[in-house]
């Protein structure tokens, strides 16, 4: 490993405006490093991946088990330790690590970057970071004080990327009450890196960075999917970066001619375009999994075949996936009717402009009885829940506001995400039968593993209005209620 100094402020955010144009956009990640004070013995907890080793020498040991403090008390308590956070922006080819005992460091195994940016920017390099003076006095600390409490470096840290600090957490219901929501520090590094608010209503810089590759899921069921297909090929992109979009439709046992429906407008389309056609209706939950177990790309889209994607919404959200990985991405929804000019086929090809206008109940809803989740107390009040909860930041340790959670808020009508989240949580569940809730327990486990839920607001969905699936929406209350149960009885199961 190579490493250079940043010995000036001003020379990071040119570095990192150069190393875009060569590459992508950074993970934004955090480090916290804990080295024992007279010894070899290290941890490292990347975001919320906790590993350490004996010396420099022997691999990394992960741990399964996320409760910190169990963790910290399995270790010599006597003894004194480094604890410093650090923040890295993780390029293809080399890590910007912040706030190192050195400063600013560049790391990279890559010698002709690392020998180019030496020149460029006259930076100092070092073969040996050891070699180079260190630029702040670390100071050895204990893991717990006098009473027992934990290090609040520690503590702090791990609130910040959801790490469970708390005694226990022996089912999924506590675990949630022990996560905080709160991606506030996430606000100051993009907006550092890409001079926009992550919660910007109006984008001013579309497409200024490229895209990654995505796979778009659409289960459709007896529904027209023309509309969302039409959508994605009207998005705000070259055709270079739509020939990086894989869009996988399934088809769940569907009675009309879908297949020949898609056919009619394959000739328009400059994204990779799958069907897969299940003999058997077998439900939302297993149609997304049949999708995400096919999905070629790291980043996905989940979404239904009633939805239509303002023309900024796949740039949007590529952009916030890139620089935070570990984060549910939503937009809200305006309602459409089947005879809006929305839906003209030529409107929809030219692409179709966001509206902050929304019909969406995360922005304000009044509780009713048939609500889900609805304490009777609530009926009748109104609720503005992305204002009520500082976009969801404050929807945080359990907490809820009339109907909703941070669980709940997360609808599957669009939903975008890195696949490797689901990998190391769980895909749908196909306990849920008909009509809700399956979107909101995916959520729990993925809120569990230390995902925040962030809303895009510079982009935004329209939903077809459409009679229930169910059938009514009698049916369909009841479809609601019967999930409701399934979901608070998965809650209280045993949590690994």
């Amino acid at each position: 490993m190579k490493y250079l100094i940043i010995d000036k402020e001003k020379k990071i955010k040119q570095i990192i405006n150069y190393l875009i144009e060569l590459e992508l956009l950074p993970k934004i990640q955090n480090r916290l490093d804990i080295f024992e004070e007279n010894g070899d013995f290290r941890i490292e907890i990347l975001n919320n991946k906790i590993c350490f080793r004996k010396n420099d020498r022997l691999k990394k040991v992960f741990i399964k088990n996320k409760n910190i403090k169990y963790f910290f008390k399995s270790l010599d308590n006597s003894k004194k330790y480094y604890i410093n956070d650090i923040t890295i922006y993780n390029f293809t080819s080399c890590s910007l690590l912040l706030n190192t005992y050195h400063g600013t460091i560049i790391s990279s195994n890559n010698e002709e970057l690392i020998n180019n940016l030496k020149i460029k920017f006259d930076l100092l390099y070092y073969n040996n970071i050891n070699e180079h003076k260190l630029q702040k006095n670390p100071k050895a600390q204990y893991l717990f004080d006098q009473i027992g409490n934990l290090n609040a470096i520690i503590k702090n840290y791990s609130v910040k990327v959801g790490l469970d600090i708390r005694s226990t957490s022996t089912s999924l219901r506590l675990r949630l009450s022990n996560i905080s929501n709160d991606y506030s520090y996430l606000e100051y590094y993009y907006k550092y890196v890409t001079n926009q608010d992550l919660l910007t209503i109006n984008n001013k810089e579309i497409g200024k960075y490229n895209i990654r590759n995505m796979s778009i899921i659409i289960p459709v069921y007896n529904q027209n999917v023309i509309y969302s297909l039409l959508s994605i090929q009207g998005q705000n992109l070259s055709k270079a970066e739509k020939n990086k979009i894989q869009v996988i439709v399934v088809n769940d046992g569907s009675k009309n001619n879908i297949i020949e429906e898609i056919n009619r407008i394959r000739g328009n389309l400059d994204f990779e375009l799958q069907i897969i056609s299940l003999e058997n209706n077998m439900g939302l939950s297993n149609a997304r999994n049949v999708g995400y177990a096919i999905a070629k790309y790291e980043y996905l889209l989940f979404m239904d075949s009633d939805i239509i994607l303002s023309k900024n919404y796949i740039y949007d959200m590529n952009i916030r996936m890139q620089l935070i990985p570990n984060a549910i991405f939503v937009c809200m929804r305006k309602n459409i009717d089947r005879d809006s000019d929305i839906l003209n086929s030529n409107n929809l090809l030219k692409g179709i402009d966001s509206c902050t206008k929304f019909d969406d109940s995360r922005i304000i809803t009044k509780a009713k009885e048939y609500h889900i989740g609805c304490n009777k107390a609530y009926i009748g009040e109104q609720f503005e829940i992305l204002d009520d909860t500082n976009y969801f930041k404050e929807l945080s340790f359990g907490s809820q506001v009339g109907i909703y959670n941070i669980a709940t808020v997360v609808t599957g009508h669009n939903i975008a995400l890195h696949k490797s989240l689901i990998n190391f949580s769980k895909p749908f569940d196909n306990t849920f039968k008909g009509w809700g809730m399956e979107d909101a327990y995916f959520a729990s486990n993925l809120i569990a593993q230390g995902c925040y839920v962030i809303p895009v607001l510079s982009s935004c969905v329209y939903h077809i209005n459409h009679l229930p699936r169910s059938g009514s929406e009698k049916q369909k209350n009841k479809e609601a209620l019967e999930n409701y149960n399934i979901y608070n009885k998965l809650l209280d199961e045993a949590w690994n």
